[in-house]
């Protein structure tokens, strides 16, 4: 229900043989709630309340007793006019085409959540959220597919699968050097295991950089920047990554030439597969072949 303040969720434990702690029932009381650490999050935000005062972690239910739970807990939306690619949408997510050099989400205007949070959502779905949140993110240099969650199980189940490592995520990359045909490249990142398979997909003779590659990545761990990182250290920089170039010379100006391609998910909510992609970005092969004309010319001394 709507009210001033935003949208308000109220409860009665109808049946209860023994006291319970709030935290583990508001769990399953509260859909739009869906776990502990959420329940959690609202006691701290000062959201959740029994019989009529703010919960506190100590706190335990019992038959008879009431709660309430105000607001959804999202962070304020911030205009920012962008209009996004959107390759698939239905009543519980989407998913669109994010451009280079902004962000997903975060504390700052340039966000894709912002983009979208004009965005009417018209559901009436108990558990819709107010705006599309997303599920992951990816670099703000980095373009390409992301996942924003419509409801808040789809949120829920969502955030399982990438936490669980059943979403399959495939990039594609312009890089420095002559990669083999395939590979995979494992090492750590910041301390943790981190595995990532690659195929390179064509090479192009270059007069300033020997060779680039155009290459297809499958991250089968997910770290952050891993594919940078993993690139990086086997001396194949992603083109336009300054971040990690370091004293290596490359192409800056015209982006990261990393893109988030292809997305393999099964759907949190109902019972289908989805696979969707969006093609190279023009600026990839244009790069090649701008390089490879450059190389086969005059020379120049």
């Amino acid at each position: 229900m709507a009210k001033k303040g935003g949208k308000r969720w109220k409860h009665k434990v109808e049946s209860l043989d023994r006291k319970m702690d709030i935290v583990s029932y508001s769990a399953k009381a509260f859909s739009i709630l869906g776990s502990k650490s959420a329940v959690k999050k609202a006691i701290e935000g000062g959201r959740l309340f029994l019989n009529g005062k703010a919960a506190s972690f100590r706190d335990q239910v019992m038959e008879g007793s009431y709660l309430e739970l105000r607001g959804t807990g999202l962070q304020q939306a911030r205009r920012f006019d962008l209009s996004l690619e959107v390759i698939y949408e239905d009543d519980f997510l989407m998913v669109v085409n994010k451009p280079g050099g902004i962000a997903v989400n975060g504390d700052r205007i340039k966000t894709v959540e912002n983009a979208l949070a004009k965005k009417t959502m018209h559901s009436k779905i108990e558990d819709a959220l107010p705006r599309p949140v997303a599920v992951h993110r990816i670099d703000v240099p980095t373009s390409g597919l992301v996942i924003l969650a419509k409801t808040k199980k789809a949120l829920i189940q969502l955030g399982r699968a990438f936490q669980d490592n059943k979403v399959s995520k495939e990039y594609m990359a312009v890089v420095h050097g002559h990669l083999p045909v395939i590979g995979r490249i494992e090492s750590p990142v910041a301390g943790k295991h981190a595995i990532t398979d690659f195929q390179c997909e064509r090479v192009a003779p270059s007069h300033f950089y020997k060779h680039l590659s155009l290459v297809r990545l499958q991250p089968i761990t997910g770290r952050t920047h891993q594919l940078r990182i993993h690139l990086t250290e086997k001396n194949h920089l992603i083109v336009g990554d300054k971040m990690y170039a370091k004293k290596h010379k490359t192409i800056l100006g015209k982006g990261l030439f990393l893109a988030a391609c292809r997305l393999q998910f099964q759907h949190p909510i109902e019972d289908k597969a989805l696979d969707l992609s969006v093609p190279v970005p023009p600026k990839f092969h244009k790069l090649l072949d701008r390089e490879e004309a450059y190389f086969s010319g005059p020379k120049r001394k």
